[in-house]
């Protein structure tokens, strides 16, 4: 506490013939110096004070004292993040920059710091793409599930998982179930701390369906996670209020999952024909896949073996 020692002089003069004390006029400063540091305010400016001057355990006190009187501070939690930053304690930092979303989801500096804080890929010694990528799900205990379980995953462990898919993918960037779970993971961070996450979700999601019909146009049995990567995104366009990307996804998807069909049709000489209406699993004891193909509008069906058109059957309704 400092005092103005030439004022209180000045204040004893004029007071001595009133026999005021100079203890009275002393205590008087002190309650006033109190009475006005006892905000959350000036107990944040007095911890920025002491953290410019390199002070961190009384930046870290008045931070705290700040935060304490109002819990939605937003910017004494982010300093206090910053003192545990640099006093080594990251994952008390990690915590703070996390509340800073909460509070504002905006928030451009958290939102950077927060992301910076997990790096760290020294659980796997390898330099093979495919080990970053299985731990990333072992961090996210990923089994056979297509989707996270939002409500059961810290906020913590996505962040720790997800620098083991930006390295897999690093290496490998063909790796689709990389990008698949990291847009999962920084979908559900959107929902769990701040919508910034959104746009890397976005992303991730469109690497796996550009990678996948880039590398595989043909295929018939696409991976899981390509499917899943457009039923994502167009739920997100939805949420979003973007009808126009919607709809254009899903023109996109309509047009992916015609050109194997087109491609088998117009290798039998029938043009024209995209996607069936509806398609029939034919049952044998053969090791042959044979399909009814059933297109309403030409009243046309087909029956297809082994992904090859062998003639036209009788259409039924």
């Amino acid at each position: 506490m400092l005092i103005n020692y030439m004022l209180i002089k000045r204040f004893k003069m004029v007071l001595k013939p009133f026999g005021v004390s100079i203890i009275f006029i002393i205590l008087l400063f002190v309650n006033l110096e109190y009475s006005f540091a006892d905000d959350a305010q000036s107990y944040y400016q007095n911890g920025y004070q002491y953290f410019s001057q390199g002070d961190y355990k009384r930046a870290e006190e008045n931070y705290k004292k700040a935060i304490e009187l109002d819990p939605n501070f937003e910017n004494a939690h982010y300093w206090l993040g910053k003192v545990y930053r640099q006093t080594g304690k990251y994952n008390n930092a990690i915590t703070q920059w996390i509340e800073v979303l909460k509070i504002n989801p905006r928030n451009p500096y958290a939102f950077r710091y927060l992301n910076e804080s997990f790096r760290d890929t020294s659980r796997v010694r390898s330099g093979v793409a495919i080990d970053y990528f299985l731990e990333g799900l072992k961090i996210l205990e990923i089994k056979d599930d297509a989707f996270l379980n939002q409500d059961n995953i810290s906020s913590y462990t996505l962040l720790s998982a997800i620098p083991y898919f930006k390295k897999a993918v690093e290496l490998e960037n063909s790796i689709i179930g990389a990008h698949y779970w990291m847009a999962e993971g920084y979908l559900t961070l959107s929902k769990k701390i701040s919508w910034q996450y959104t746009s890397l979700a976005i992303s991730s999601f469109e690497k796996v369906i550009a990678i996948e019909e880039q590398n595989n146009p043909f295929q018939f049995q696409r991976p899981s996670e390509y499917y899943y990567a457009y039923q994502e995104l167009i739920q997100i366009f939805q949420s979003l209020g973007l009808n126009e990307r919607k709809d254009n996804l899903l023109n996109q998807l309509k047009k992916a999952k015609s050109i194997p069909f087109d491609q088998t049709m117009n290798n039998a000489g029938y043009s024209g024909f995209s996607y069936p209406d509806s398609i029939e699993l034919i049952k044998t004891n053969s090791k042959e896949l044979i399909e009814i193909w059933r297109y309403e509008k030409e009243d046309k069906s087909f029956r297809i073996v082994n992904k090859e058109v062998i003639g036209e059957e009788k259409y039924y309704k």
